[in-house]
């Protein structure tokens, strides 16, 4: 197990006892998990205020304070590429969107019934902002996600109103397909919508069960694969519905409650060091925060021509326990709410309920490099093979089972607010 070193902490001058919601890099994004090197980050927290924070330093930025965001803020995501503009929703049922460069808000749209948000996504490139709503009390009721044009915040461009019927705890667009958009719910459901087809019925493209309530969910970049973990630490893996209706859907891959597993009290989220997921996990009591790296083996596939061709075994995602790194300390007895690494400066974030923002490196910065590609390596080793003749191609990673102990029917789990 690698160790982290903590070389920098700071309260940001939050007033005491606050938490610190998020955090996300302000460098320019090529991708949605891939950006330059961070020099500065933004970061939500429980005094309803926006903070840009040097990242070297963890010192706040020249003016790098919006103060009152939203009333009860709970979400924060980059509207750009290039970083100029950040949006922010709240319990207010308002989605602000905030310009960096002149320090004024830009935008303002506003909820149905200003109903309280409690989720949030932006793509410029696609020129919509959508969130979902937090329903007030216990379910079911109505809880929809809400999705606006950026060229008119007058009026919603969409509503799916009848496919969640408990709060949106998590928002993310497809990679590559520009028109799918993920939604998970406490209600237990991820649902996949196309965002192009006006009526909801329509758009409605997936809908998958999780039978616990959902803390986070996405797609799992560049794959057709989806993950699910539950506010009872229940980790899924689920198939993207493909187009083709005669096509046979891998069965999911259920890991049930992974504490156990991991020897964890909580799952943070599921988090990227350049393209290799992990999974950020914490023990408040032993304080310390686990990433645990997952990996989908590769496997050699017969082809008509009679070569061998290494493709993606689906849904089979499996842990190495034996490549995790330690962040210990962590944030004391508190939780971790967010994690962010950067891979060029070898620098990985975590902000908490202590309200601190901390940042923590290798002893030896090298150690941050992550592994070679499974693909790139399993490439290599059948060129080899190849040169010395061998007939045996097939892959020496065993497929691993999916994993189940019965996933709990619990709808909520007050742990996390806001989601």
């Amino acid at each position: 197990m690698g160790l982290l070193k903590q070389i920098a902490s700071s309260d940001l001058s939050l007033p005491p006892n606050s938490y610190i919601y998020k955090i996300i890099p302000t460098a320019q994004r090529y991708d949605s998990i891939s950006y330059s090197e961070t020099k500065e980050l933004a970061l939500i927290s429980s005094d309803d205020s926006l903070r840009f924070v040097d990242a070297s330093s963890l010192e706040l930025s020249a003016d790098g304070i919006f103060k009152e965001v939203n009333k009860s803020v709970t979400c924060l995501d980059r509207v750009d590429d290039q970083g100029n503009c950040y949006a922010t929703c709240g319990r207010d049922g308002l989605v602000r969107v905030w310009d960096k460069r002149r320090k004024t808000q830009a935008m303002v749209f506003r909820s149905p019934q200003t109903l309280p948000l409690s989720a949030l996504v932006c793509s410029s490139s696609r020129n919509v902002v959508v969130a979902g709503v937090e329903l007030e009390g216990n379910g079911p009721g109505d809880a929809p996600v809400v999705v606006w044009d950026f060229r008119n915040a007058v009026s919603t461009r969409m509503q799916f109103v009848e496919s969640h019927t408990d709060t949106i705890t998590d928002l993310q667009f497809h990679p590559t397909e520009p028109n799918l958009l993920l939604s998970g719910s406490t209600d237990g459901l991820v649902n996949v919508f196309d965002i192009s087809k006006p009526e909801e019925e329509d758009a409605l493209y997936q809908v998958i069960n999780h039978r616990s309530a959902v803390h986070h969910a996405g797609f799992l970049n560049q794959s057709t694969d989806i993950y699910a973990l539950g506010t009872d630490e229940t980790l899924s893996f689920y198939a993207l519905q493909s187009p083709d209706e005669s096509a046979q859907e891998p069965q999911p891959n259920h890991y049930g409650d992974v504490r156990e597993k991991f020897g964890c009290e909580y799952v943070a989220k599921l988090s990227w060091i350049d393209t290799k997921a992990f999974l950020a996990v914490g023990s408040h009591s032993s304080q310390y925060l686990d990433l645990i790296p997952l990996e989908q083996p590769f496997g050699w596939v017969n082809q008509p021509d009679g070569s061998k061709k290494p493709e993606e075994i689906p849904l089979n995602w499996r842990y190495d326990l034996s490549g995790s790194i330690r962040l210990p300390g962590g944030h004391g007895e508190e939780i971790v709410r967010d994690i962010y690494s950067d891979g060029h400066s070898h620098t990985t974030f975590t902000c908490g309920e202590d309200g601190y923002l901390r940042a923590w490196k290798f002893a030896d910065t090298d150690a941050m490099e992550i592994a070679p590609d499974p693909l790139e390596e399993i490439i290599e080793r059948g060129v080899l093979e190849h040169k010395k003749g061998s007939k045996n191609h097939s892959s020496s990673k065993e497929k691993k089972k999916g994993e189940s102990k019965g996933v709990s029917k619990s709808k909520k789990k007050e742990r996390f607010k806001p989601y």
